[in-house]
């Protein structure tokens, strides 16, 4: 318009401009929605930097992995006993001694939980926890409860053949078993879970903190064992 000629022809190119609008609108109304609709999607994604290292912290529903990331990390998930309560990703990041003024030992991420289908029946949720594990450079931390309580979906039976397809699938990335919820007491076993358990699970319980620190010492062992320079000194 500042380079029109007079009042009245700056007047005509703002009403075509206005009638273009209008028409584009009108046109493309619900691709635009998509893309505002995607905006604020891609707004709640938590942006994981490569230069720092990363961990995702994976299991069943409801067995402890947002009150794990909660305790060792900076992140906030929601934390509630009903399966699939993390529908998004949430990243904290872990320090030597849980302070914000020490250096950052790594990235945690707290995912959805996993059930043991295949994928063609696993929802997006579970897609996207499967997704963090293949595309992202991650160490994966597998968490199981062994007290019962996790619900029906998260049968420890449940929980270990997950664990035995990710093992198998996953098999070159770092890995750590952690059994949460280490204060409540553990339901007995079959011979055939036995034999899928991990025998150097790290038992931690957010409840009085029992292993909590010593989760994050291993991660930064795990992580510096595969990448001695990822730790700074």
């Amino acid at each position: 318009a500042k380079l029109a000629e007079s009042a009245t022809a700056a007047d005509r190119i703002f009403v075509t401009l206005l009638n273009d609008v209008k028409e584009l609108w009108t046109t493309h109304a619900q691709l635009i929605i998509d893309i505002r609709d995607l905006e604020k999607d891609l707004r709640r994604v938590p942006v994981l930097d490569l230069s720092i290292p990363s961990a995702v912290l994976v299991g069943s529903p409801n067995v402890g992995k947002s009150s794990l990331v909660r305790a060792i990390s900076t992140g906030v998930p929601e934390v509630q006993d009903y399966p699939f309560t993390t529908k998004n990703m949430t990243m904290g990041h872990v320090t030597r001694s849980n302070s914000p003024a020490d250096p950052v030992v790594c990235q945690v991420m707290d995912t959805p939980g996993l059930l043991p289908r295949p994928d063609a029946e696993r929802n997006e949720m579970e897609l996207l926890t499967l997704a963090s594990v293949q595309f992202l450079p991650t160490t994966i931390v597998f968490v199981l409860d062994l007290s019962g309580l996790a619900g029906p979906k998260s049968s420890t039976h449940a929980q270990l053949l997950i664990r035995q397809e990710l093992r198998e699938r996953f098999s070159e990335r770092p890995w750590v078993d952690v059994l949460s919820k280490a204060d409540l007491e553990r339901e007995e076993l079959s011979e055939e879970d036995m034999a899928l358990l991990p025998t150097d699970a790290l038992p931690v319980s957010c409840a009085t903190g029992e292993g909590v620190a010593e989760l994050s010492a291993r991660l930064a062992a795990v992580i510096q064992r595969h990448d001695p320079s990822a730790i700074p000194g």
